[in-house]
């Protein structure tokens, strides 16, 4: 799909697949589901694929496509690829990553869905690795990169906040808001959260925040060591899940040995880079209906999960 991208060419694949987005925001759904604005609720899949930070890597992303034959698993509706954010900074090829991801959403809009990482916050939340900027100025040219820039930015403001499988999983980039008070009606705050982001918590921590054992149950929270986000317990998540009525949070935005297991059973942290993280492994999930309406914990989960290999050229 992409090796070195050209201007014309990312700016026209940016631009479609933020039509799709919009689309499907306006109607209101998707393929087996219900989109309001950056919640997505769908039904049981038939077969569901998540994917995690990417970070630039295209070689991850290429072996998870090939492993997964995209192009006939994306063709049914009914399926679903699930991209949980960080497809930016720190690797080699954040522009081909950009490309390949808006390229599958516009082509396959009922069977994709972009959620959004920390990474594709840079506006809300600065942060220092952020090098998308500099990688479009080296490609293109200053004059080029600005408008480049602020199309991504337009699509980075709409891509998902939270995926929600109906009785099996909650799916986020980075962590679950610690505030108590909007279990009662969380999907409005999750709608909202973009407009809201300067008013409340809700933006950030879903993209920032990450799990730790040892959290006070009774404030379920603590300041994050990162200086944005905060660190939840497992009171947290296990007040989000009865409150969205799942078994198992699924989130990306640490590096792992392709996957790890938090809070009892309740979250399952993904990774699917690479090239930046030499020392941790590449992976993603491909799970069946029949084997995921039997899910009960992230244990289970992990059974599921894939963890690339390598060759020793590869990194």
């Amino acid at each position: 799909m992409a090796e070195r991208v050209d201007y014309s060419g990312l700016l026209e694949q940016v631009e479609l697949a933020i039509r799709a987005i919009r689309s499907e925001r306006q109607r209101g759904t998707i393929a087996g589901g219900k989109v309001l604005q950056g919640l997505v609720e769908l039904a049981m899949p038939e077969n569901l694929a998540i994917v995690s930070d990417l970070h630039g890597d295209i070689d991850s992303l290429y072996k998870i496509l090939d492993k997964l034959h995209y192009d006939k698993f994306l063709a049914t509706p009914q399926n679903k690829l699930v991209f949980l954010g960080d497809y930016v900074d720190r690797g080699s090829n954040s522009l081909g990553i950009l490309y390949c991801i808006c390229y599958l959403k516009h082509t396959y809009p009922n069977s994709v869905i972009l959620m959004r990482g920390n990474h594709e916050s840079p506006q809300e939340f600065p942060f220092s690795s952020h090098d998308l900027p500099n990688r479009l100025v080296e490609q293109f040219g200053m004059e080029n990169a600005k408008p480049a820039y602020d199309k991504l930015v337009m699509l980075f403001r709409l891509l998902t906040l939270v995926t929600i499988v109906q009785s099996r999983l909650l799916l986020v980039h980075g962590g679950l808001p610690t505030d108590m008070d909007l279990f009662s009606d969380f999907r409005t705050s999750i709608a909202g959260a973009q407009e809201n982001h300067v008013r409340d918590r809700t933006l950030e921590e879903l993209l920032w925040n990450d799990p730790r054992p040892k959290i006070d149950s009774i404030l379920g929270w603590e300041p994050s060591r990162r200086g944005i986000g905060r660190h939840f317990g497992s009171s947290v998540s296990r007040n989000w899940l009865a409150a969205t009525g799942t078994k198992v949070i699924v989130r990306g935005h640490e590096p792992c040995k392709g996957f790890r297991v938090d809070h009892e059973g309740m979250i399952l942290t993904l990774f699917s880079s690479k090239e930046a993280y030499p020392a941790f492994e590449s992976a993603f999930i491909l799970i069946s209906k029949d084997k995921l309406s039997s899910i009960l914990n992230a244990y289970e989960l992990s059974k599921y999960v894939h963890i690339l290999t390598f060759h020793r050229s590869e990194g």
